[in-house]
């Protein structure tokens, strides 16, 4: 519900209104690090970025659009031309907020994070993960050779401790709240729901969350990145982006996930009084061709797919992928010549990619901003700029697709099988868990086509039409006769008389 209303200030026309623009704030300019430091930091572009409001700084003679373009080829180019100002300000708003700003950096150099006791005084050493080569350290500095591969043993180091706990802990949560609500659900009964004593498996995995981002959360706020404290980025999230706000949200996701897992293994337990009228249902509709692969499969099958496709093959084998890159970088910043530059900010969004995959979503959002570049200087940024938009439209679609789009759907499905035989509550309940299936995914959604880049658009249309199918079938439900919309792209209501034995579901109490 945290997502949804929270797109609304994502818009990039918001700017034009006067509101926020791509939910950015403004910036004030501060003194640079560097010498030469000037009223404005420095985000100077390949060729030229975006003119400035006030025409100071930053007139060049490309826009940063076409400088994207360049990097990222067509999919990173505008896709609503009459937005394309908004879309392209936003880029470079972003990296005045949380990119150089040597004021901002001195607030929070001795500082530290935890969830429990909120800001206080640093009591581990300041990690630096990017600027460790002897050439330019941080502000500036030339270290020697000796004081350089000091620091980035200490930061391959501070690496390995935000990286090798995820996967662990990952699979430990995973275990409990999609493991755990899957045997809930084939262990209840089909009349009086689940058991309680199944409901310990959520909360031991939200105390071990807690446990680990908080770890997590004071291993970060000790660490910089291109001279930048992790904690200033941490404490420039606000609103509904508030840590404290976020791990709140985090806690109700985890229980959310494990209701949904329930409700598949109640599904494929309880399906007996459902399989035949959803056989019914596509044997009278313009889609009958696919009607022996349901009969087939049942309802309970389509379930079991969507689970085992989802978690399993989709969001798994994500983590496996980000797991070889990341392994493969961390190899390559071991292998670099002493002195030199490690590139380890190139693994910062893959990082923070697997942070959302591990359910610690508030880490992966910090490292989501510690991705964005802390200037404009270079060909380089540009590109940094690229793969955070890339790496976020995969996030998006390995997470919504499995766990939003599939879960509302096979529970749309559900609701129009067995509404006639259900009371008011159990059908507002049921609503309710679509609603709060689909609404993370409708906030991406929307979220991604206001990036208004051609890859982000696309990817952010897919889910809404993925989406529709299951809104049409909730309408359906209460609009239809028979509470049934057929199974095609003509829009229309079955028969009342052609589905039967469609099943007592009164007494019912549905899991979830």
């Amino acid at each position: 519900l945290a997502q949804a209303a929270s797109w609304w200030g994502a818009l990039p026309f918001q700017g034009e209104l006067g509101l926020c623009s791509i939910g950015f704030v403004s910036f004030s300019s501060s003194p640079s690090k560097f010498a030469g430091a000037a009223a404005t930091p420095r985000i100077a572009p390949m060729e030229r970025l975006l003119a400035d409001e006030d025409g100071g700084p930053m007139h060049y003679e490309k826009t940063m659009g076409s400088s994207l373009q360049e990097v990222g080829g067509w999919w990173a180019g505008v896709c609503f031309p009459c937005m394309k100002k908004q879309a392209n300000q936003a880029l470079v708003d972003i990296v005045k907020a949380v990119g150089e700003d040597f004021e901002q950096d001195m607030l929070f150099e001795e500082k530290e994070y935890s969830i429990f006791y909120g800001m206080r005084e640093a009591s581990t050493e300041m990690v630096e993960l990017e600027y460790t080569d002897k050439d330019e350290g941080k502000d500036g500095v030339v270290y020697s050779l000796a004081k350089s591969e000091e620091m980035q043993q200490k930061a391959r180091e501070r690496f390995a401790e935000l990286y090798l706990p995820i996967i662990p802990m990952g699979l430990v949560l995973y275990g409990l709240t999609l493991g755990g609500g899957f045997i809930s659900g084939l262990a209840c009964d089909c009349n009086d729901g689940p058991l309680p004593f199944f409901f310990v498996l959520p909360a031991i995995a939200i105390c071990l969350e807690i446990w680990m981002l908080n770890k997590i959360t004071l291993l970060m706020s000790s660490t910089e990145i291109e001279g930048r404290p992790m904690l200033r980025l941490l404490k420039y999230l606000s609103g509904l982006d508030n840590y404290q706000v976020m791990v709140v949200l985090n806690i109700l996701d985890i229980f959310s996930r494990f209701t949904r897992a329930q409700f598949v293994g109640y599904v494929f337990h309880c399906h007996d009084a459902i399989n035949g009228p959803f056989v019914e249902i596509w044997e009278n509709s313009d889609s009958r061709m696919f009607a022996p692969i349901m009969e087939f499969t049942g309802i309970h099958g389509l379930a079991v797919f969507s689970f085992l496709l989802g978690p399993i093959v989709v969001q798994f084998g994500y983590m496996l992928f980000l797991k070889n890159k990341l392994d493969t970088e961390m190899e390559d910043a071991k292998k670099a010549e002493p002195g030199k530059p490690m590139k380890i900010v190139d693994s910062i969004d893959d990082l923070g990619a697997l942070m959302n995959w591990g359910m610690l979503n508030p880490a992966g959002k910090v490292l989501h901003l510690a991705a964005v570049p802390v200037n404009l200087d270079e060909r380089d940024d540009i590109e940094r700029l690229w793969d955070r938009m890339k790496t976020e439209v995969m996030v998006v679609l390995a997470r919504d697709l499995p766990d939003g789009v599939m879960q509302m759907t096979l529970q749309a499905w559900f609701l129009c099988v067995v509404f006639p035989g259900i009371d008011g509550p159990t059908r507002a309940m049921l609503c309710v868990n679509i609603l709060l299936a689909s609404v993370g995914c409708l906030a991406d959604a929307f979220d991604l086509i206001s990036m208004n880049r051609r890859v982000t658009v696309a990817a952010g249309f897919f889910l809404l039409m993925l989406l529709s199918f299951g809104f049409i079938r909730t309408a359906g439900a209460f609009t239809c006769d028979s509470s049934i919309v057929g199974v095609s792209f003509r829009l229309h209501c079955l028969p009342n008389d052609l589905i039967h034995g469609r099943g007592n579901w009164t007494s019912g109490t549905l899991p979830g």
